[in-house]
Parts: C-alpha cells; structure tokens; sequence
C-alpha cells in the first residue's frame, strides 16, 4: 500500500493493525519546513512524518515533496491512498502515478473529495469526465476507483 500525505502516521497505524496481510506500507510526506501550495494546508505539515507508525517493520517513509515523487520511488502494489497536497496540480500529479503503479483488481481512494476548501473535486471531475470510474462515498469526503 501506498499514501500520498501520510502525515503523522495514524491511519497507516490503524491500516497496519487491522489488515496484517500489507507486506510494505510506504507513506510519503513532505518535510517538516515545507511551505504547501494551498493556505488552508499550511497547518498539516507534520513535524515528524510518520512517527506513529516509525516502529513498524512494515512501514517506509519517503520524505519528498509531491511533484518531486516520482514512479520509480515506488512499486507496484494493491492500494493506493491519496490524501497530501489538494492542489489541483498535485492531485492530478498523484492520481495519474497511482493509476499507473496499482494493480489490475486495486483500489484507489481519495481523501477531501467535495471538501469546497481544496481542489481535489476539481481534479476528480476532470478525471471522471475524461473515462476514469471514479464514485464517491455518500455522506462522505471519499471517492474511489477500483482498476
């Protein structure tokens, strides 16, 4: 598994804890001094990124900014979760690499899907329109696509 905006580590904790079938949860985060492109995210920078899941054998921390993230940092794998920069740029940017690095049978989800505050809907919509099959989770800020 992978997550974009992996901040602290708790959901990768709680994923980890409860699904002990993931062999390598790598989490990706910025670094604690980085400036985010959107205002409102200026405040979930994380002072140590994934601390609360740093123990973990299973777990690998990449310290990137997202543009910077690339397909060869990472691997293939059967879930992608995508919740760090809302830009719409960054979205795209991390969408487009998900598609590529999940497996036939996958599943990709994205956190703050109709949260006004982001462009992650932006994104989405665009991405929808244009054939992925994206769906969103009513009463919910999820969507998702399974491949």
């Amino acid at each position: 598994m992978i997550e974009f905006g992996c901040n602290v580590g708790i959901t990768a904790k709680r994923v980890l804890e409860n699904v002990p079938t993931i062999e390598k949860y790598i989490g990706i985060d910025v670094p604690s001094d980085f400036i985010t492109t959107l205002e409102c995210q200026l405040t979930e920078v994380p002072g140590r990124a994934g601390g609360y899941v740093a123990d973990s054998d299973r777990f690998y921390l990449l310290t990137l900014p997202s543009a910077r993230v690339t397909k060869g940092h990472l691997e293939p794998c059967d879930a992608i979760f995508i919740d760090g920069d809302h830009s719409y740029k960054a979205v795209m940017h991390e969408s487009k690499m998900a598609n590529d690095l999940v497996r036939e049978g996958g599943i990709i989800v994205w956190h703050d899907f109709t949260n006004a505050a982001v462009e992650v809907s932006q994104a989405l919509n665009e991405l929808h329109a244009s054939g992925w099959p994206i769906e969103s989770i009513e009463g919910s800020w999820l969507a998702y696509m399974r491949k």
